[in-house]
């Protein structure tokens, strides 16, 4: 089983974050899907994990793909911003054209999971940011060989 920390649009700011690590404990990795890619050292270091990270539409330097495919116990993991593929449908046909089973992307700063005709849609939201009245947020991924779950971790009860 593996423990993923999915992060999105942290902006240079990541003031909420003590709160998370105390939440998610240890995790197996973080995935940060653009929007401040720097932020990513420190979001690993403090959950004590290695991580991998994708450029968004505010990271125009950064040397991080816009995309990557991870395979974790036979899934094929989707990462990518958002701002190039907009929309559930176009997420959907992305992941289906790289057959993949779970798409995580950010962009919106709006929290949600869904799944789209056996495609896995995780959005985390914001840490930071959010643009939703679920407050500041990131997604948890479950992985085993049997399956993925997803699950938001907000910080408004």
């Amino acid at each position: 089983m593996a423990k993923i920390a999915v992060f999105s649009d942290t902006h240079g700011s990541i003031e909420n974050l003590r709160f998370f690590t105390e939440r998610l404990g240890q995790v197996d990795s973080v995935f940060h899907l653009g929007d401040c890619v720097e932020d990513v050292p420190m979001l690993a270091a403090r959950l004590n994990s290695g991580y991998v990270s994708v450029r968004g539409n505010c990271d125009p330097w950064a040397p991080q793909p816009l995309e990557e495919i991870i395979q974790w116990h036979g899934h094929r993991i989707l990462l990518l911003h958002g701002h190039t593929h907009m929309g559930r449908l176009a997420l959907y046909y992305k992941a289906k054209a790289e057959n993949c089973s779970v798409v995580c992307f950010g962009h919106t700063h709006v929290a949600s999971i869904e799944l789209y005709d056996g495609v896995l849609l995780v959005n985390p939201g914001s840490l930071t940011r959010p643009r939703d009245r679920k407050g500041p947020s990131c997604a948890v991924l479950t992985v085993t060989p049997e399956g993925v779950d997803a699950e938001l971790l907000l910080m408004q009860p």
